[in-house]
């Protein structure tokens, strides 16, 4: 810390770091105060030499860390998709379990079935737009699980 203070004379300033002794056995006779020269706060700064190796590596680890992060934004979309694939199919699936439940009663509720009647030309038909519709979710499924593979992969 420097500090400087007026000579008796009044003419200059002394630099007083060096020794303690000046101001001891400086006669002062002046009125003014002495002035203080405040000492800036340390300023934290980064190292001015690194070694090239261990810079190449805090890349590498920053590359590595962003990758993950993209991978992982990625994942979120895949699991929010399969999700609203999810909710649709078993919105879907309520909906026709419901209608097959209202035409059963109505049907019943109508008539009997008689004893020697087959008639299972519809419901042959029915079932087969259900294996459609069911063969299209599972391939939808499996290209899903080969998305999400290939992004975590």
């Amino acid at each position: 810390m420097v500090w400087f203070v007026k000579k008796k004379l009044g003419t200059g300033l002394i630099n007083t770091q060096d020794s303690g002794q000046a101001l001891i056995n400086e006669d002062f006779t002046s009125s003014e105060p002495i002035v203080k020269i405040a000492e800036p706060p340390p300023i934290r700064e980064a190292p001015l030499f690194i070694k090239v190796d261990r810079y190449k590596e805090m890349l590498s680890y920053f590359g590595a860390l962003k990758n993950d992060i993209e991978t992982l934004k990625q994942l979120g979309n895949v699991l929010n998709s399969t999700q609203e694939m999810f909710m649709v199919t078993n919105n879907a699936i309520s909906a026709t379990l419901e209608k097959t439940n209202k035409i059963i009663d109505s049907l019943d509720a109508e008539m009997g079935r008689p004893q020697g009647l087959n008639i299972d030309m519809d419901i042959e038909a029915k079932r087969a737009e259900m294996k459609v519709s069911l063969n299209e979710l599972k391939s939808q499924l499996d290209k899903l699980k080969s998305e999400v593979k290939a992004i975590s992969a």
